[in-house]
């Protein structure tokens, strides 16, 4: 009992969820700093993805790519077109921002879920928002010093019940890496739980409590220190259990949408959204492989991290795509039916993709990352 109290103590006493169990029952020892240099693969001999440093990277306009310039420090990339590095038809999304031009990088939570074209509406000062987390139960979240997710289970469900935890096959893989935020400029993505078991990753990422008051956690990492890990993820997890929550079908699909979060060397902060489940020849979607690789050719990032994929994928961006919402992209909930949803205590129903994609169908979560005008 004394642990567990030393435990939410180094928490700041929040919420800790009581499914976590004790920390082993040895002397406590301080765990490794995460932001420690990792270890390279090759320790004493150059990498190839060392030639990466120092390069900045950005598409120019043509090719497939639109280039806009939404205000000083925001630009935005879309591509439309056969892409050349899954050499099928994609759409895919990317807002650059430099927050040394006046903008803060924001984590935030919703306890009753809600949509990125209502945290876009909330402020005209919003330039871009993306969705971000995993499921809670699979995750660490902690925004502003308050814990709302702590890795709960054990293992890797599609509800928030006990009963998925006891009965599923997969354990819990959606937490490898982290974002951590100030909440102005401050962006760093690191490999937090590189190698680690479940059990070191909660009590990493409890002793992250200490120092940090805003992360989130997810997984693959794509690109550590320009390392591309992202294009190794599913080697190091083959398929055990034929389920879509499995880490290698999850990943490895080549029909996914995907959100991704990244930073460079300059410290610019990339919002990513490809879109996917269109077919091959309007948007297919993409692996973390694949994915990784479209990151290092078109924007060399220092870092990159995959969130929260499929039908949670919605980026707004001031001005662009809808009228209305400014999603950008087509979220795929309502591509073979109506979709109801309940976002922040309204419900909202979309009807069918009448005359192909179109900008509804974002799906109620509970994390968004976004830029605001300071």
């Amino acid at each position: 009992m004394l642990v567990i109290s030393l435990l939410l103590i180094s928490c700041g006493g929040k919420e800790v969820h009581s499914l976590i169990p004790p920390p082993p029952s040895t002397d406590p020892v301080e765990p490794e700093d995460p932001e420690d240099p990792e270890d390279p693969s090759n320790p004493g001999e150059p990498n190839p993805w060392d030639a990466n440093r120092g390069i900045v990277k950005r598409p120019q306009a043509g090719n497939g790519w639109t280039v806009t310039t939404i205000d000083n420090g925001v630009v935005y990339y879309a591509f439309d077109g056969k892409e050349p590095i899954t050499n099928v038809h994609q759409r895919i999304f990317v807002t650059d921002i430099d927050p040394a031009q006046g903008y803060a990088i924001k984590l935030g939570y919703y306890s009753k879920n809600n949509i990125a074209s209502r945290i876009m509406a909330s402020s005209d000062k919003i330039m871009a928002v993306i969705n971000a987390g995993y499921e809670k139960t699979a995750i660490w979240i902690r925004v502003n010093g308050t814990n709302y997710g702590t890795i709960a289970y054990d293992r890797v469900g599609k509800a928030n019940d006990a009963a998925i935890d006891a009965s599923s096959d997969i354990p819990q893989w959606k937490s490898e890496a982290a974002v951590y935020m100030n909440q102005d400029q401050d962006v760093r993505i690191r490999f937090t739980g590189r190698g680690k078991t479940l059990q070191e990753w909660r009590t990493l990422y409890s002793y992250k409590c200490n120092t940090e008051n805003n992360f989130i956690t997810s997984s693959p990492m794509l690109i550590s220190d320009y390392e591309p890990v992202g294009s190794f993820f599913c080697t190091l997890h083959p398929m055990k259990v034929n389920s879509s929550e499995d880490p290698y079908n999850h990943q490895a699909s080549q029909t996914n949408p995907r959100t991704a979060l990244a930073t460079t060397e300059n410290g610019h902060v990339l919002f990513i959204v490809v879109d996917g489940r269109r077919g091959t020849s309007v948007a297919r979607g993409i692996s973390a492989d694949e994915l990784t690789r479209f990151l290092v050719a078109n924007f060399n990032p220092q870092y990159a991290i995959n969130l929260d994929g499929g039908g949670s994928s919605a980026m707004c961006v001031r001005g662009q795509g809808d009228p209305e919402s400014y999603v950008v992209n087509y979220p795929c909930d309502n591509r073979t039916e109506a979709k109801t949803i309940s976002a922040d205590g309204v419900s909202i129903t979309w009807p069918k993709e009448s005359n192909g994609p179109d900008h509804k169908g974002e799906r109620a979560r509970d994390t968004f990352i976004y830029a605001i005008q300071k």
